[in-house]
């Protein structure tokens, strides 16, 4: 087989691989959406994809791992998005309060998040924190509230602290929407939860202790 026919034949398999993939990853998050991931098989997501198990099987063991992926997915928009949203703000409430509002805007717009971020919720807390994405979206907040608190006194392990307490309070905000089975107010949500996160942190807002090592 000569280099064209060679790059054809690659170029036709990739094609093949994505439109797999994307057919599994759309049916999954259709099931996960309307059952969980408790309440999901294998086969409920290759019957609904329209790819055979064996096809499943060869891009994903098993039904946590495309869980764990359209996780991924989410939280890697959620961190754009948000990261976005704070670049522009240089004090902590208009910053958190962008932060939140673009996040739960985007959250709102996605077709099934709500439910399936109810339906799976023990599983997103389990995993949420363990995700490159997530990891990457807690340093991101980590360096903006150093960068909109210069004088903050916070220890590295206070600083994680706030920065998972802000996430969950967004994950927390919308469970209780969808719980509450009513329309998020997003502006009024976004202002709740800032005053709860400034309230509290904003105290730390003081001239550093020279023996303190700056927060990073």
């Amino acid at each position: 087989m000569n280099l064209a026919k060679q790059e054809i034949v690659s170029a036709k398999r990739e094609a093949t691989r994505i439109r797999n993939r994307d057919a599994i990853k759309k049916a999954a998050w259709e099931v996960f959406c309307s059952r969980g991931l408790d309440g999901a098989t294998v086969r409920d997501i290759v019957g609904a994809s329209g790819v055979s198990i064996g096809t499943f099987y060869n891009y994903y063991g098993t039904r946590e791992a495309v869980f764990q992926e359209l996780l991924a997915d989410l939280a890697d928009q959620a961190r754009t998005i948000s990261a976005k949203a704070r670049a522009g703000q240089d004090n902590l409430h208009p910053m958190l309060a962008e932060s939140y509002r673009h996040f739960l805007s985007f959250i709102l717009g996605v077709d099934g998040a709500l439910d399936f971020c109810a339906r799976n919720q023990h599983h997103i807390r389990s995993y949420l924190f363990t995700l490159d994405a997530t990891s990457g979206l807690l340093s991101d907040i980590r360096a903006d509230i150093v960068r909109v608190m210069p004088q903050a006194t916070f220890t590295q392990s206070e600083l994680r602290q706030v920065a998972m307490l802000i996430v969950a309070n967004a994950l927390e905000i919308l469970l209780q929407a969808r719980e509450e089975q009513q329309a998020l107010d997003v502006d009024t949500a976004s202002a709740f939860i800032t005053r709860l996160i400034v309230s509290g942190i904003g105290g730390w807002e003081r001239r550093q202790d020279p023996a303190t090592p700056a927060a990073s």
